[in-house]
């Protein structure tokens, strides 16, 4: 598990490891990956509004984000391989990000397990990460309201016990009109390659 501060190298360093050994998640779902053929791939699948709960206990609603590019990973804090790598790409896409950049691109976490992720629990998981809550919120719900939200996106999940969940190892970017346009599959999306991805939709203001 990832200590209490997180440092780029050491967070590079982590994820190097993770891709040289090539392991598969160990409570993750990979099907989706292998099916795909690819750990990328580019979608246009739209997204209608959901909501649930932020970290701070405030009622969230997807279309609020209308106008931004939206990074989307799915995640539970009691994750003991996978997630917790998921999470520091998605920090270092966070800090890679230009301070203009920060008002135009929005970050979500969405547990896939509510039984265990509060709100409470999932700030406190945020700030191990040292997330900026400016523009990164961390979603939680209901069993029926997250559901939903899974298979919008395309995540199954599955629970296998209290705290210990698989699912679909799964990140997203959802362009300015509310349609999700690329998926990352893997234990490690490529900050890089999410930040590239990312730009070409800012550069387009608007999505196609």
């Amino acid at each position: 598990m990832i200590g209490r501060e997180l440092t780029r190298p050491f967070v590079g360093a982590l994820v190097a490891i993770v891709i040289v050994c090539q392991r598969p998640a160990l409570s993750h779902d990979q099907g989706s990956l292998i099916e795909k053929g690819s750990p990328r791939r580019q979608t246009y699948l739209r997204i209608d509004d959901f909501s649930l709960k932020d970290h701070s206990g405030n009622a969230f609603s997807f279309r609020t984000l209308r106008e931004k590019v939206v990074l989307v990973g799915f995640i539970y804090t009691t994750c003991p391989d996978v997630c917790p790598l998921i999470t520091a790409s998605m920090r270092l896409v966070q800090e890679g990000l230009r301070p203009d950049e920060r008002k135009l691109v929005h970050l979500l976490s969405v547990t896939t397990d509510p039984e265990v992720d509060t709100p409470e629990v999932l700030k406190s998981y945020a700030q191990r990460y040292k997330a900026d809550f400016s523009n990164w919120s961390f979603l939680t719900g209901d069993l029926p309201s997250l559901s939903g939200v899974w298979k919008a996106f395309g995540v199954k999940v599955q629970r296998k016990a209290r705290g210990l969940v698989s699912h679909t190892t799964l990140t997203v970017v959802v362009d300015q009109k509310g349609v999700m346009r690329f998926a990352y599959y893997g234990v490690s999306p490529d900050q890089k390659m999410i930040l590239r991805d990312l730009r070409s939709l800012l550069d387009k203001k608007g999505g196609l």
